[in-house]
């Protein structure tokens, strides 16, 4: 029977383990860095999700011939690649270091930019599967509505980690400026009193940060108007 994409987005099974339509595999990495990435993604836990999928799904993280994150739809195929994982992990690290931060606030920012990393796939998924042209700003805002549904607790890492890697190039969607505030203007307007941190961290625009609630609402009745295709489809 026809599902309407709002509750598919918003609705979550209980449990920190993946959803029983997605599948984790990690392929056994090629040389020792790809072997660190590996144990830090699989960590991180950041590839756990309990959203309801209306198929589906395999996640594989893999060495790859150049460091990226895709969806493959003919395969339903979310692909993480290890060299990408290496790479966000080493611009964290050099920014911590920067800025004196310690290493609990960077495995913080490690495993909020793995979360934003997925869940942007995840929302690339979710809108390939109810039969939406492919779209890195709407996958941005599959990810902002799964991620503050799904792991509000990552919530502020994710926009600082974001915040942090959008002037890098070569992070995929994490890098980017304006993607990044758009991003973090989301997560926040989900829940401005609970994730007070993102504007109080200059992670979205200070002019922005008092529409965001409005802006998140926008977005949210947006994606539920959709047209919804149906389960099995």
């Amino acid at each position: 029977m026809p599902h309407s994409l709002l509750a598919l987005v918003l609705t979550s099974t209980l449990g920190a383990a993946p959803a029983p339509d997605l599948t984790v595999r990690y392929e056994p990495p090629g040389s020792p860095r790809a072997e660190l990435a590996r144990k830090v993604l699989k960590e991180s836990e950041a590839l756990k999700t309990r959203i309801k999928l209306p198929k589906p799904v395999e996640v594989v993280a893999r060495d790859c011939d150049k460091p990226s994150a895709t969806w493959d739809g003919a395969e339903r195929r979310i692909t993480i690649c290890y060299s990408l994982v290496g790479e966000v992990r080493r611009t964290l690290i050099g920014i911590s270091q920067t800025e004196e931060a310690d290493a609990r606030a960077t495995d913080r920012r490690v495993d909020g930019a793995l979360t934003a990393l997925f869940h942007h796939q995840l929302g690339r998924a979710l809108g390939a599967m109810n039969g939406l042209p492919d779209s890195e700003a709407r996958a941005d805002q599959f990810a902002a509505l799964t991620l503050a549904s799904d792991a509000p607790k990552r919530v502020p890492a994710a926009a600082e980690a974001r915040h942090l890697l959008a002037s890098h190039a070569g992070l995929g969607r994490l890098s980017g400026q304006e993607e990044s505030a758009t991003f973090a203007c989301l997560l926040y307007g989900a829940d401005p009193a609970r994730h007070a941190r993102i504007a109080k961290g200059g992670w979205v625009p200070a002019a922005r940060a008092p529409f965001c609630a409005d802006e998140y609402k926008r977005v949210r009745s947006a994606i539920g108007a959709m047209a919804p295709v149906k389960a099995g489809t």
